[in-house]
């Protein structure tokens, strides 16, 4: 069994030492830990989102398509790709699961209508895109335009001004 049919298989969470927050239609993911900081564009938030609350990657993978217009192929390359990051980085864990073994075969739904009637209502796809931004450090909240002196009575004096 290869990597890639292994993944498809786990069952992914988020381990203790990670926190994640959704920001302005994305995902900023703090790794406590390793004190780094990280951001996912507005569909590896709906990775991040499916991969943490179904049963298995191939399950997301498969609500993913109906979301998305984007062919099989390219979803699961991209899907696979993103969660071996998210665990490379110590972002996800993977967790025992049985329930893989035991899952019920998809079987194709029944639609009452036609094939030229259906419309298709997914929205446009981009690669999901995990963004490591670094450290989390002293440095991170700084402002370049302060400086953190005190002139006494009346608080910060800020550079440049008098």
């Amino acid at each position: 069994m290869n990597q890639t049919t292994s993944i498809l298989n786990q069952k992914l969470s988020i381990p203790e030492n990670t926190l994640s927050q959704e920001l302005h239609g994305e995902v900023v993911i703090l790794n406590i830990e390793l004190e780094s900081y990280y951001s996912l564009n507005a569909v590896g938030r709906k990775v991040w989102q499916l991969l943490t609350s179904t049963e298995n990657v191939k399950g997301a993978i498969e609500q993913l398509l109906q979301i998305y217009l984007v062919d099989e192929s390219t979803l699961h390359d991209d899907v696979t790709l993103l969660a071996e990051e998210l665990l490379e980085e110590e972002l996800l864990i993977s967790c025992d699961s049985e329930a893989e073994k035991n899952q019920k075969s998809n079987q194709p739904e029944q639609s009452n209508q036609s094939e030229t009637e259906k419309v298709d209502n997914r929205i446009p796809y981009e690669k999901p895109l995990l963004q490591k931004h670094g450290k989390v450090n002293g440095e991170t909240n700084t402002d370049p335009f302060f400086d953190n002196t005190f002139d006494g009575i009346f608080g910060p004096t800020y550079a440049g001004i008098s």
